[in-house]
């Protein structure tokens, strides 16, 4: 209990994505999705700028993670019409990310700011319980990604 009577974290249960079980974690630190395997021997806490750079995975693959590299694009964006109205939000100072469970086939991320989606399979969960942070760090740097150059105010 905190000092003014509240639990230190809450956990809530999404579910189970193969054999991986899934749930929201909430800390005074902030909230976390919580990927548990479900012989309690491996575990991971992502946050939501590490939920939301897992929705660019498919496009910029980081050899030490086990994500297949493709063009997901059109069934991820099916997978949220089908799922996107049962999602739990998760958010921070730096991202905003809805997940979902798309039944069991798969854990449905979406980052809300850029609208990208990704349906991470049950086998793809399994290999995230062995990541570690800084394995998610190419991911998180957008730096190489092409942006529109914005009009320079003062030359008009």
């Amino acid at each position: 209990m905190d000092a003014y009577g509240r639990p230190w974290r809450v956990e809530r249960p999404l579910g189970r994505v193969g054999r991986v079980e899934v749930s929201r974690y909430e800390t005074a630190t902030g909230v976390r999705l919580h990927l548990k395997a479900e012989d309690g021997q491996q575990e991971a806490f992502l946050d939501p700028l590490e939920l939301e750079a897992l929705t660019r995975a498919r496009y910029k693959p980081v050899p030490s993670l086990a994500i297949a590299p493709g063009d997901g694009a059109e069934q991820a964006a099916e997978a949220w019409r089908a799922w996107g109205d049962r999602a739990d939000w998760l958010q921070n100072e730096f991202a905003l990310v809805a997940v979902a469970l798309a039944g069991s086939d798969g854990l449905l991320v979406r980052d809300m700011n850029a609208g990208l989606v990704v349906v991470l399979s049950p086998a793809e969960l399994e290999a995230l319980l062995g990541v570690r942070h800084m394995d998610l760090a190419p991911l998180v740097d957008t730096s190489d990604l092409v942006a529109l150059p914005e009009p320079d105010i003062d030359e008009e």
